[in-house]
């Protein structure tokens, strides 16, 4: 494989990994868990707990540097030739398995999210289904082509994605008010609001912060991996944590937290809670320059499930590798030396899922996150 990833590309990675449409979508969800600017708790508190565990994938990815991420880590520390062998194959299985879901969840929500711009797409799922399957192709067409093109591609999507956040959170700081943005829940104290709703909260910004880990994943076309792959982890995890702190503050400095919540507990959530990042510049800057960012937002969420793409193929291409996985996918393209066969073979079968509602992805990426836990309590288990 061609080393073609620097310490910038390698940080691009995992930026895009990491944001996605996630950020711009999930706020409602804290704000639902711990009201007003409560919330931001959760996020500089998952900041920190990525932070904890951004340092142990640095360690690893410095230690055993190759492809797979995981994979690899559970093949050393359990050893080659004895337990590790078990559980890296059992994870390459069910990366299979899980990664089309995962992929498919950010297809349609890039779908979901392009309803601003085209409101038939929030009401006909067939039409929804056919975007998210469109979006799948581009993604596996986009990366279908040597690494250093795709760390070009990945340094340019990376940039839009810090664009993009730093305009809501620009057009916020127009007609900021800070008596909004230190607005809490007047009903409830601090610490009754951090006991009752921290935990819940946690679990969707701690989802926000994934993808910090992806370079590792690709460590056998990354440069100068001990020094690269650290760094590139840590500085992923610090840029993303000020994007994500900074942007709930100007979201709730423009856009009371009761307008992002369901009026009743287990009620709808308003429509506003739909599109909060474009009805923040909406507000503050006018319509035309919400569809703008809104445009942004839709090609910030492609490069998540770029970088998701890129990552996940590397893990069947090592199995194969180590003869556990299916031969084929071992294969690398004779021109470009990426692993064609696996890349190929995961991004198609996400296309299915695409036409799945997303509240069935989810409920299947529960079940699958279900088993992986009883694996992550074991007590020597790898990060």
């Amino acid at each position: 494989m061609i080393r073609g990833i620097g310490l910038r590309g390698a940080v691009a990675v995992n930026v895009i990994t990491m944001i996605g449409i996630g950020p711009l979508i999930t706020i409602p969800l804290v704000l639902a868990n711990l009201h007003g600017s409560t919330a931001l708790v959760a996020w500089i508190v998952g900041a920190l707990i990525a932070l904890c565990d951004g340092l142990a994938w640095a360690e690893l990815g410095s230690l055993y540097p190759g492809s797979g991420g995981t994979y690899v880590f559970l093949r050393e520390a359990f050893g080659r030739d004895r337990w590790g062998r078990l559980l890296a194959f059992l994870f390459a299985w069910q990366i299979v398995l899980s990664a089309p879901l995962v992929l498919a969840s950010g297809y349609i929500g890039f779908a979901n999210y392009a309803g601003y711009l085209w409101p038939p797409l929030a009401s006909d799922t067939r039409l929804e289904g056919i975007v998210a399957s469109l979006i799948a192709i581009v993604t596996l067409v986009a990366l279908y082509r040597p690494i250093k093109a795709v760390g070009a591609i990945g340094v340019g999507l990376a940039g839009i994605a810090i664009a993009t956040l730093a305009a809501v959170i620009g057009s916020a700081l127009t007609r900021f008010s800070p008596a909004h943005a230190l607005a809490a829940d007047p009903h409830v104290g601090f610490g009754a609001a951090i006991a009752a709703g921290l935990g819940p909260a946690l679990v969707i910004t701690l989802y926000d912060y994934y993808g910090y880990g992806a370079s590792c994943t690709i460590g056998d076309e990354v440069r100068d991996t001990k020094r690269v792959l650290p760094r590139s982890v840590i500085a992923s995890i610090v840029l993303v944590g000020l994007l994500y702190v900074a942007l709930q503050v100007g979201v709730l400095g423009v856009v009371s937290w009761h307008e992002l919540v369901p009026a009743t507990p287990g009620g709808d959530a308003p429509a506003t809670a739909n599109y909060v990042a474009s009805i923040v510049v909406e507000r503050t800057l006018g319509s035309w320059p919400a569809r703008a960012v809104t445009i942004a937002i839709l090609i910030t969420a492609f490069a998540s499930t770029f970088g998701n793409l890129l990552a996940y193929s590397r893990i069947p291409f090592s199995a194969a590798q180590d003869g556990v996985f299916l031969a084929p996918f071992a294969k690398l393209d004779a021109r470009g030396r990426f692993p064609n066969v696996s890349l190929a073979a995961i991004g198609l079968l996400a296309v299915p899922a695409c036409f799945l509602s997303l509240g069935d992805v989810i409920n299947a990426l529960t079940a699958r996150l279900c088993k992986a836990c009883c694996l992550r309590l074991s007590p020597r288990s790898a990060p």
